[in-house]
């Protein structure tokens, strides 16, 4: 779940970042054809805190604005046998201090046009912060976000507000077959390992929570030794590492999250069929994947992309969609996590239609693991990727997002400065030796909600 206390930009702000969106695409793809990708993209800068806090910089200049993200490892895979609670922590965050409100926060952040947001994921639980760098704007919306991280006050009355929103949104979820099917395949895939919960968790687990339980999660996950920062934006490294210090500051050391036991691959197939009252089915396939890390990981984004990642090159578009018109979206990915997140396939289709959809999907897979792609297919997928590579890396926004990967699943510093290189350096064999490796498709997860017989 996401909390948003701001939620209208103001003017003066949005338009900044078109320009600044503008400005950074163009310096990109010009830079990226001068330099044939020998310096460095960003010059990105870690060093580590006191606490035991890691802190990842870059400067920008194009805007005066700065993004700044505090993530923990403390995100639903750390909910242990009560799902739910790192993201109920995490909406009450916001919710007071000791000198604030939940009204006072939202509108101190209004009135300083800056931005707000905390979420809660399958790894992380992070809070952002947006917002003007000139320093009356900076200086007490740092203040207001400081207090909203180190001093949480936790009030009563806010966290029955939260839990009862949170049993809506299950009951909400459960009349949605995009996330009846969703649930049922991470269930399925992971079972009681890490992942195998959603995020909101059930509704006799959030029922069964308490704000004890709450301030217990904060205390032992919210700490500096398991915290991450990015800093992004108009500010120099001496300012940056004042502005580290005053939000990390007041944490404890405390000890990193204790590492999970990783995903283990399914013995055998699964195939399950779920009654759905809808005209359509909602289909999907998949297994255990992949960490950010895998020294695969290249291959396998490249093939996936080839067979089902890319929105008009793929396979599955161009024979599921296109040839036989089975579904209005069909698309795979690898998803990867700290403990091996899957690899999935989704797509819905008329419940007729199902089965045939279901066999053809299956069919491609099998031919893919088998075969690999093409040479023309290699080669459109590389000029795709590498010219849409500028557009993650089109805005301070999308800059933290991509620095916030790199800091927290520990990938080398210069991982986007040979991200290209890495993209051109992939063959067909390592493809298919990748999928080979990865992918069994006589262990795979199959999940059909709809009212029809798809499996």
């Amino acid at each position: 779940m996401v909390k948003l206390i701001r939620r209208k930009p103001t003017f003066t702000l949005s338009l900044l970042l078109i320009i600044g969106m503008a400005v950074t695409l163009l310096a990109m793809f010009t830079s990226s054809q001068a330099s044939e990708q020998t310096e460095s993209i960003l010059h990105l800068q870690h060093w580590k805190m006191f606490n035991g806090a890691n802190i990842y910089y870059v400067q920008t200049k194009s805007l005066p604005i700065i993004d700044i993200r505090v993530a923990f490892r403390a995100g639903s895979a750390y909910d242990g046998r009560q799902p739910g609670l790192a993201n109920l922590t995490n909406d009450m965050l916001g919710e007071g201090t000791p000198n604030m409100s939940a009204d006072q926060i939202a509108d101190k952040f209004d009135s300083l046009g800056a931005a707000f947001s905390g979420s809660a994921g399958l790894d992380m639980s992070t809070l952002s912060l947006r917002s003007l760098s000139s320093p009356e704007m900076l200086k007490p919306a740092l203040s207001t976000f400081t207090a909203v991280l180190a001093q949480p006050s936790f009030p009563s009355k806010a966290f029955r507000r939260l839990q009862e929103q949170t049993l809506s949104a299950i009951s909400q979820s459960e009349q949605l077959a995009p996330d009846v099917a969703n649930k049922a395949f991470f269930a399925a895939v992971y079972g009681k390992q890490p992942y195998g919960h959603p995020v909101v968790g059930t509704k006799k687990s959030v029922k069964a929570i308490s704000l004890s339980d709450v301030k217990a999660f904060y205390k032992k996950y919210y700490v500096g030794n398991n915290a991450t920062m990015v800093i992004v934006g108009n500010v120099n490294r001496k300012q940056a590492e004042k502005i580290a210090n005053q939000i990390l500051q007041n944490l404890p050391t405390g000890t990193a999250a204790a590492d999970l036991a990783d995903a283990k691959p399914l013995a055998q197939a699964v195939k399950e069929a779920i009654k759905f009252p809808s005209t359509q089915t909602q289909i999907r396939i998949g297994q255990v994947g992949i960490k950010p890390n895998d020294p695969n990981y290249f291959p396998l984004f490249i093939g996936n992309q080839i067979f089902g990642g890319s929105v008009f090159l793929s396979r599955l578009f161009k024979q599921v969609r296109g040839q036989h018109g089975l579904s209005y979206s069909v698309y795979s990915y690898f998803l990867p996590l700290r403990y091996d997140g899957p690899f999935l396939i989704s797509l819905q289709t008329r419940n007729q239609q199902a089965p045939f959809a279901l066999k053809l999907t299956t069919k491609m897979l099998d031919d893919f693991v088998a075969k690999g792609p093409t040479n023309a297919e290699l080669v459109a997928a590389k000029k795709s990727i590498i010219g849409s590579f500028p557009l993650r890396l089109s805005s301070n926004n999308t800059i933290a997002n991509q620095v916030l990967k790199i800091g927290f699943y520990q990938l080398p510093l210069n991982y986007l400065d040979t991200y290209r290189d890495n993209v051109n350096a992939v063959s067909i064999p390592q493809i298919k030796n990748a999928f080979k490796k990865v992918i069994d498709t006589n262990k795979l997860v199959t999940i059909a909600v709809g009212n029809g017989k798809a499996v």
